[in-house]
């Protein structure tokens, strides 16, 4: 019987055969092996196991399997435990970190079993080995993205058909259920009845069967009928046959947002309203004040022509009062002249009356004609007291007629400024009047505005 062989890569006896070659040569290439006593030394390595951890061959041999794996690993209890089980005649299987010569960490995923004797009795271990480090990481990486998408987002899976798989703690929270409540159910629990009944509802899930990905804000209600606002994905998930399994949506609960929204949309409605209203009442206030310019500007224009009229008057009267003076001077002039003639004639009189003494009719003559001469000097002293009491009435008159004219020529020349003012105003309330009318456009597309921040 020929000598039989304990092959170091299984836990069974094998008897030497070359056909076994292959397969052993094969997990050489494989794997990386160690294999190790009962008490975890090292006895032998593969080159791949060097390519591995990075030491050389002479390195390792007779050295404990705790020196590729770090501290905390090997002073855990479970360590212990596993070599206690190995010993014992059962497998492991596990990932672990290893630590190579350079210090560096990959992860290794090995299968590590007992050898036995034809007996059945351990007589040494044997690991299997393979670099993980790469899918370790990537699930890692991946794994981390998956608990930030559950730690920050809404999350709930459904079947093809809208009934829910699962839900997380923040779609729950948000809706109001426990996922009792909801595993199993159809979507169509968290939306409108009107809107469920839909054929639009329908064509919804027909396209996510379809791989087709659904990305909007959508309005759904809690438990307690309460809205709900989401920012959500609906995404296919593709099985190993390449066709959609099952829905994942993936939301973010923006009602409180959304509920903001809403508020300062009500909030700018309200004060559009009222400036709607102040609007109408600066129109309705516009129409009375231009009523009042029209009429101020109508009387503006009745008093302009009155105080031209009145300017006109008192220059005319100025005029006459000018010429009135002058005609009283000529007047007082002549009545001074008739008093020398009244003298002259007087002298010639005495004259006569000594020539003529003894002619009783002409001394008549001469005692009649003095009388008349009396009489016109008499009359002429009456003349030119009223003519001086006139020229110094006319000169008061003058006076006043001057004073008059200066006040009237000013009223004239304030009225004027007045409609000037009164024009340049009326531009100027006009002007208002034309950009105030931009605002009902301005607030109707702040307004819509307002409308569509608030969807």
């Amino acid at each position: 019987m020929p000598e039989s062989s304990m092959n170091s890569l299984t836990s069974i006896t094998v008897e030497a055969a070359d056909e076994f070659d292959d397969v052993f040569g094969l997990i050489d290439a494989s794997f990386s092996v160690a294999e190790l006593d009962l008490t975890g030394n090292v006895i032998r390595v593969n080159d791949n196991f060097l390519a591995l951890t990075g030491y050389d061959e002479k390195e390792v041999l007779g050295r404990h399997h705790s020196m590729f794996l770090s501290d905390d690993v090997v002073e855990a209890a479970e360590y212990g435990l596993c070599w206690v089980d190995l010993r014992a005649g059962k497998s492991k299987s596990v990932i672990l970190p290893w630590i190579t010569k350079t210090g560096e960490r990959k992860w290794v995923e090995e299968t590590v079993g007992p050898v036995k004797d034809r007996n059945g009795k351990v007589i040494r271990i044997v690991r299997l080995g393979v670099d993980v480090t790469w899918r370790h990481d990537s699930l890692a990486d991946l794994q981390g993205k998956v608990d930030a998408i559950e730690h920050s987002q809404a999350v709930i899976e459904f079947d093809v058909a809208g009934n829910v798989l699962t839900a997380n703690y923040n779609f729950l929270v948000a809706m109001g259920y426990s996922l009792s409540e909801v595993a199993g159910k159809h979507h169509s629990m968290f939306v409108d009845p009107e809107y469920a009944a839909s054929a639009e509802y329908r064509a919804f899930w027909r396209s996510l069967a379809k791989e087709k990905n659904r990305a909007c804000q959508f309005k759904r209600f809690g438990k307690d009928g309460r809205e709900v606002w989401f920012e959500a994905s609906y995404s296919p998930v593709y099985g190993a046959d390449g066709k959609v399994c099952k829905i994942v949506k993936f939301a973010t609960d923006i009602t409180e947002q959304v509920t903001s929204l809403a508020n300062l949309k009500s909030t700018l409605e309200a004060g559009f309203d009222e400036i709607d209203q102040t609007v109408g009442k600066i129109d309705q206030r516009y129409e009375d004040i231009a009523a009042s310019w029209r009429r101020a500007h109508a009387h503006l224009e009745v008093s302009a022509m009155v105080a031209g009229r009145l300017v006109s008057s008192v220059d005319e009267t100025a005029q006459r009062m000018t010429e009135l003076r002058s005609v009283a001077d000529h007047a007082f002039d002549h009545a001074i002249e008739s008093d020398g003639a009244i003298a002259s004639i007087e002298k010639a009189l005495d004259v006569l009356r000594d020539c003529a003494r003894d002619d009783p009719a002409i001394i008549e003559q001469i005692e009649v004609l003095e009388k008349c001469v009396g009489e016109t000097a008499r009359v002429s002293t009456a003349v030119r007291g009223d003519l001086k009491a006139m020229l110094s009435r006319v000169a008061v008159v003058s006076l006043a007629v001057s004073q008059q004219a200066e006040i009237t020529h000013q009223v004239s020349s304030e009225m004027q400024g007045v409609q000037t003012s009164l024009e340049t105003s009326q531009r100027s309330f006009n002007d208002m009047i034309k950009a105030s009318e931009g605002i009902p456009l301005i607030v109707g597309r702040t307004r819509e505005a307002s409308g569509i921040l608030a969807r």
